[in-house]
């Protein structure tokens, strides 16, 4: 598997006010215009010289021989936990023909405003997020109110809904008449197992995702973030497991917009298990996308014997309100259980899915959580093999951080 190498060498002893270059090697994706996210660690107690500031800083490329410097790239930093001082530093890279790129870390010259922004419905349990006067997406953390002719029974929370495309367009469809269960872009499994018994949070029958807190909610000039916690009651009355989400949706670029979603699952009582549908293997992650002409599907997964094994599907279109064609693309991490999971389609409910686990159970720990992260790209146009390829790849093999003295 290929990598980008991404190297600081320090300029100075003095942090950011004498600047640290950063050196990139190589480049994940030839994806033209879709720049992308670089966490660089940081950490004080080992690079004292390399952070003291905790005001705005960005990064400008040096110049290759014959050619004008880039312009600033604004950074963001996320800590750890809480006020830690140790986190990392969020940038995104842009692409380019160069093999070997060097950006100057420095403190911020004309700091960039947030470009996103949160706007938090407590009572109701819902967050929004724009970017400028466009709608991006909305977390339920609450329970969303059924529509009209809908049984009250499918109330739930705990998903996207809705979620936009470049131009704000409406790409997520909640509570259709054919099958109400189904919720945007969600996470849920209809085979809920506590014991000797099953229950169907997928169905929402019998077991519920409750909200617990928002733990974090940040914006800045790279991206917007929102961590919450949820519990699964059983009956709703008896926890049995501890969900935690995490969110962080970047900035658009020319081509469109990343938002990954991180589910950690911890069984808080013992006997507890999730698996897909038996005798059809749904559940997991999903997708239920508005009715859109000119409907392209694609479902992707390299052959077995194939190293890197990529998987991605894709649902564009042309959706009501936007301009032009649009869609949404999933991607599975490597690192998942199981990757790559079966992709399915149900082309007639515009409902596709990696279905993890599969008709298989898998028993959630008290000990370790189970990690399951997805890459959403909402994008432009409609999407093609190459453009796909570009984003599994910088998805799969991010770049690689190191501090040099």
């Amino acid at each position: 598997m290929k990598y980008t190498i991404v190297s600081l060498a320090l300029a100075g002893s003095a942090a950011i006010a004498g600047e640290a270059m950063l050196t990139v090697k190589s480049v994940p994706h030839t994806l033209a215009g879709c720049a992308t996210p670089v966490a660089v660690p940081v950490d004080p107690s080992q690079n004292a010289g390399v952070w003291n500031s905790a005001g705005p800083i960005e990064l400008v490329e040096s110049p290759a021989a014959g050619s004008a410097g880039g312009a600033a790239l604004p950074a963001q930093f996320e800590a750890e936990a809480g006020e830690s001082p140790r986190g990392a530093l969020w940038f995104l890279l842009p692409t380019a023909e160069s093999a070997e790129r060097r950006f100057r870390l420095r403190a911020a010259t004309n700091p960039v405003p947030a470009a996103l922004a949160f706007q938090a419905d407590e009572r109701c349990g819902f967050y929004d997020l724009r970017e400028g006067a466009l709608s991006v997406l909305r977390y339920n953390h609450g329970t969303v109110p059924v529509p009209d002719g809908i049984p009250t029974n499918y109330a739930r929370g705990d998903y996207l809904m809705p979620v936009f495309g470049p131009h704000g367009e409406l790409l997520t469809d909640d509570y259709p008449k054919d099958h109400p269960h189904h919720r945007g872009v969600g996470w849920s499994w209809p085979v809920t197992r506590w014991g000797a018994e099953v229950r169907d949070l997928w169905a929402v029958s019998g077991v519920w995702a409750r909200p617990v807190r928002i733990r974090r909610l940040e914006t800045g000039p790279v991206f917007a973030l929102l961590e919450a916690d949820n519990v699964w009651k059983w009956g709703d009355t008896n926890a049995i497991v501890r969900e935690e989400v995490r969110l962080r949706a970047f900035r658009h670029d020319a081509v469109g917009r990343l938002v990954d979603i991180e589910v950690r699952l911890t069984a808080l009582a013992e006997g507890v298990a999730i698996g897909g549908r038996p005798h059809g293997g749904y559940g997991g992650f999903g997708l239920r996308a508005q009715p859109a002409k000119q409907r392209l599907i694609t479902r992707f997964t390299d052959s077995p014997d194939a190293n890197p094994r990529r998987s991605w599907l894709d649902y564009s279109g042309v959706f009501a309100g936007g301009a032009g064609a649009s869609g949404l693309a999933i991607f599975e991490h490597p690192a998942n259980p199981l990757y790559p999971s079966e992709l399915k389609e149900y082309a007639e409910l515009n409902y596709v899915m990696p279905a993890f686990p599969g008709e298989r159970e898998v028993p959630l720990s008290r000990e370790k959580p189970l990690v399951l992260r997805h890459r959403l790209w909402i994008h432009e146009g409609m999407a093609t093999a190459e453009q796909l390829a570009a984003v599994w790849a910088a998805y799969s093999a991010p770049p690689r951080i190191t501090f040099l003295p």
